[in-house]
């Protein structure tokens, strides 16, 4: 039995809407279209959202909500990977749909969390820093919703870049592969080692701006070596830099923060650590071997 999807499907590439595959062959992840008409499933017994809540003034039972034309984004941004969408070295494309995210206007959140937000430490919220030339505004995707549209009908859109170049471009596919592959850890770390480290360097951004920025600078990601994920009982933390060694300010700040958690933990995790390693000189095989975490800024798939 076939899937739904594979109803009507054309059956060779010859034979679908003509001039569709060959439009596509246009547009890009990162690319930014018209926004469609947004729906979800939701039920009004239980509303979370203001929409759902709309609905529960009228409606009982679960249902398709479709957000008010009022509240509806002007803009969409195309998340689905580049080689999904023309499928051009496909002999036969297999893949109708294409997932877009709705992009809203921030421009009233403050100015601190839109420097998370251009920073990337906000992971399901991406900014879009090019639709300020079309349009006045803090323009972000809102990853946390992704809807599939028919090929056919991105096909028919008018195309607009997000992003100054193709290199900057390629923070959505990183941003959507960490929402999707960030890894879920065990309570004890997230309790223990996640949150007092996302607490202390909230405290030092407050305290000290400018170290704290070199902070980020400084290392490009966290990563660690545990004996469980889910259930840890021993952490080693390892600070990654990019092509240079943290300066002392940055390495004593860790150590000192990394004491903290330890005095914090007592017998119910081991810490070991800070380790220092440049991303240009570990190993692949020792690099696999970790749990790479990203910026320390960011939860984990279970938060």
């Amino acid at each position: 039995m076939a899937s739904f999807v594979d109803d009507g499907l054309p059956a060779t590439r010859d034979s679908w809407p003509q001039g569709v595959l060959d439009s596509l062959e246009e547009f890009t992840q990162g690319d930014v279209v018209a926004c469609p008409q947004l729906v979800f499933h939701g039920s009004p017994s239980c509303p979370l959202t203001q929409t759902s809540q709309d609905y529960a003034l009228e409606y009982e039972g679960d249902m398709p909500m479709q957000v008010h034309a009022d509240d509806a984004p002007r803009w969409a941004l195309v998340t689905s990977g580049t080689c999904d969408l023309a499928e051009a070295d496909a002999e036969l494309p297999l893949k109708p749909f294409v997932q877009v995210s709705p992009i809203v206007d921030m421009a009233d959140m403050d100015g601190g969390k839109r420097k998370l937000v251009r920073q990337g430490k906000i992971n399901y919220l991406l900014h879009v820093p090019l639709l300020s030339t079309y349009a006045p505004g803090f323009w972000v995707a809102d990853l946390r919703y992704e809807y599939p549209v028919e090929k056919g009908w991105l096909a028919s859109q008018e195309r607009l870049k997000g992003f100054e170049s193709e290199r900057d471009q390629e923070v959505v596919g990183r941003a959507v592969a960490w929402l999707r592959e960030r890894p879920a850890m065990g309570g004890d770390f997230v309790t223990l080692v996640a949150r007092p480290v996302r607490t202390l360097l909230g405290e030092l951004r407050v305290s000290d701006r400018e170290a704290a920025d070199r902070l980020d600078q400084e290392i490009s990601e966290w990563a660690v070596a545990v004996d469980s994920r889910l259930e840890p009982r021993r952490v080693e933390i390892i600070l990654l830099s990019d092509g240079v060694d943290p300066g002392e300010a940055t390495q004593t700040w860790w150590r000192d923060t990394v004491d903290r958690l330890r005095e914090g933990a007592g017998d119910a995790l081991v810490i070991l650590g800070p380790r220092f390693e440049r991303l240009d000189q570990i190993s692949v095989r020792d690099y696999r071997r970790l749990t790479p975490l990203a910026k320390p800024h960011q939860k984990f798939s279970n938060e």
